[in-house]
């Protein structure tokens, strides 16, 4: 077995469901079944090669090394590059927490995105986040700029015990966040922890839900940005 990490360009964040997907499709893996082309949204870029160039530089391909030099390098095999679209890496375990931090860096500084299915989370480079307008993050590192209420649900359906948490943020100091489980504050299984923040530390409030329909239905009214959600539920201050 090796510890793998797929790079590729997105012209906007993703999630970690997105990114897995998309990972298991560049691997041609059985796992996606039956997918439509069209739901993948790698963009064609040449900073992919020039970041698989400077990667190679670092790390040459296993091809041309003796033994002894081959046996020294992470590669378990030569990264697959497929020009212009993706870079998978494929390194020994032992060699991940050197090589992986030193990759996830390499591709934020060409812009381009890089998931680890070991720990199933997307590294989205700062370039494609939109800072100045909401967006909803979640725990492993997927990013939604400006999401539309009717998408919530869905959205907020990839929050799990692993990925316990999520924060929409409209700028800073103004949010609505949730987590799950123990992570959020020693809760137990199955119950959600919703808050919401109005700028100073006196108007943040707490409610704990097991209904995930309530969790999105709030969101969806803070999004929408109305109030009325703040009537349906028994929000106690923090």
């Amino acid at each position: 077995m090796s510890f793998d990490l797929c790079v590729w360009r997105e012209n906007h964040p993703i999630t970690g469901a997105q990114a897995l997907r998309t990972y298991w499709w560049l691997c041609g893996s059985e796992r996606l079944g039956a997918a439509d082309e069209s739901e993948f949204t790698l963009a064609h870029d040449e900073r992919v090669d020039a970041f698989h160039t400077e990667l190679l530089d670092a790390h040459p391909p296993l091809e041309g090394l003796d033994t002894a030099e081959a046996e020294d390098s992470p590669w378990s095999m030569t990264p697959d590059h497929m020009p212009g679209s993706y870079v998978i890496m494929m390194m020994g375990f032992s060699d991940a927490p050197e090589i992986a931090p030193a990759v996830i860096d390499l591709a934020g500084r060409y812009d381009l995105v890089c998931y680890d299915p070991q720990a199933m989370r997307v590294h989205n480079p700062g370039e494609i986040v939109d800072t100045d307008g909401p967006r909803l993050e979640f725990c492993d590192g997927g990013i939604v700029n400006d999401p539309r209420p009717r998408d919530l649900p869905d959205l907020l359906g990839q929050i799990t015990d692993r990925n316990w948490f999520a924060v929409l943020e409209r700028r800073p100091g103004w949010f609505m966040q949730v987590g799950i489980g123990e992570r959020a504050g020693g809760l137990p299984d199955g119950v959600f922890g919703l808050e919401y923040r109005e700028g100073d530390e006196d108007r943040h409030f707490r409610v704990l839900l097991s209904d995930p329909e309530e969790v999105a239905h709030a969101f969806q009214g803070y999004a929408e940005g109305h109030d009325h959600w703040k009537s349906t539920l028994d929000w106690q201050q923090e």
